[in-house]
């Protein structure tokens, strides 16, 4: 787990008897601040002692504008908007908590992945929430914009 623009990295490595399911994604939410999480499976001896790659973030905009903001002490924030860059094409609202604690709250852009998180447990005790949430009017995803053109170009070449 890797944690806003303070450059602070969080690694957490060991054995499980449970069945490891492989998982990551990144969220970048208001103030834009990033968090990027990892989970790798292996089954051979020693095979978690290299470190985790660091997070590599883009800062293309992929053409996705979301509401954004967080909040760690209320279920409530003020949002604003945030182009968002890279892999993080999906706009989303995430919970994290501990127990029944709240830690944090938050919108802003994320990876595919982060839309389905539903009670996923990083950094310890820390559970994860997230929902996709639609983006900021007027913006709209890079994949049906190329969809789209590649169409009209289709339609236009098969008319010619």
């Amino acid at each position: 787990f890797c944690a806003g623009q303070r450059s602070e990295l969080f690694q957490q490595k060991g054995c499980s008897s449970r069945t490891c399911v492989p998982l990551s994604f990144s969220a970048t939410l208001g103030n834009e601040k990033t968090f990027a999480f990892g989970h790798q499976c292996c089954a051979a001896a020693q095979c978690n002692r290299e470190l985790f790659p660091a997070l590599q973030k883009s800062s293309d905009s992929n053409g996705v504008t979301c509401r954004a903001c967080i909040n760690e002490t209320d279920l409530s924030c003020h949002p604003a908007p945030l182009t968002c860059t890279g892999v993080e094409t999906k706009c989303v609202e995430v919970v994290g908590t501990v127990g029944k604690i709240l830690v944090l709250y938050g919108m802003g852009c994320a990876t595919e992945t982060a839309c389905s998180l539903r009670g996923a447990e990083v950094l310890g005790s820390l559970r994860i929430n997230a929902y996709c949430v639609d983006p900021i009017s007027g913006s709209r995803p890079l994949a049906p914009i190329l969809s789209s053109t590649l169409t009209g170009l289709f339609l236009l070449k098969v008319s010619l």
